[in-house]
């Protein structure tokens, strides 16, 4: 009887053992993209940076969205055609001076207009 309970221990020991998952402690994380990576991934891309984030334009969904302009924030102060140029309130198509709107039903979307052109810029989250 002893050998068959010390058997049947040491099988379950050798079970719970093999059974055991090892946690490697790998953790992902992500981050807001910044002009670097934007351009990296399409160098025609039409951006400027606002308030520490990225903003696109020409995004399908967006363009169709019905949307109302808000109030004015701000304007275009810098162009750069080096992603390592770019800061607050700079862009690499808009000209300086392009005035920037909000939107009163999203926060994730603004309204830039400038020669009688409006366009609509979308916050790029991270991803």
């Amino acid at each position: 009887m002893k050998k068959t309970s010390l058997l049947f221990v040491a099988l379950f020991s050798l079970l719970l053992v093999g059974c055991n998952e090892t946690v490697t402690g790998i953790t992902a994380t992500s981050k807001k993209p910044d002009a670097a990576e934007t351009l990296r991934l399409n160098n025609q891309a039409d951006i400027f940076q606002w308030e520490g984030n990225i903003l696109e334009t020409d995004i399908e969904w967006v363009d169709e969205l019905e949307l109302n302009e808000g109030q004015s924030i701000g304007e275009i102060k810098f162009n750069a055609t080096k992603a390592e140029d770019f800061k607050n309130g700079t862009a690499n198509h808009l000209p300086i001076g392009a005035k920037i709107y909000t939107v009163k039903e999203r926060d994730d979307i603004l309204i830039v207009k400038y020669d009688r052109v409006v366009k609509r810029y979308y916050v790029l989250s991270e991803g």
